[in-house]
């Protein structure tokens, strides 16, 4: 699946924007600072647990880990 990541990315920022996805897992979330500081950027804060997409990205060639949630869906 094509997808372009979130814009509160470094890489957004560096204009590497689209990518395949290569797997999805899921995080659980535990109490803590990190956690309470990813739960306000993304979509969905009052869930459990997120889908984490890694997405290899187009420029670049890196694998990032982002929220699936907050990705849009390219054609």
């Amino acid at each position: 699946m094509r997808v372009q990541i979130p814009a509160y990315t470094d890489r957004w920022m560096m204009g590497d924007r689209f990518g395949d996805v290569v797997k999805v897992t899921r995080q659980k979330l535990t109490p803590g600072k990190m956690a309470l500081r990813a739960a306000l950027l993304t979509k969905n804060r009052f869930e459990k647990d997120r889908e984490i997409a890694h997405v290899l990205l187009d420029k670049s060639g890196k694998v990032v880990r982002v929220i699936l949630a907050d990705c849009t869906v390219a054609s």
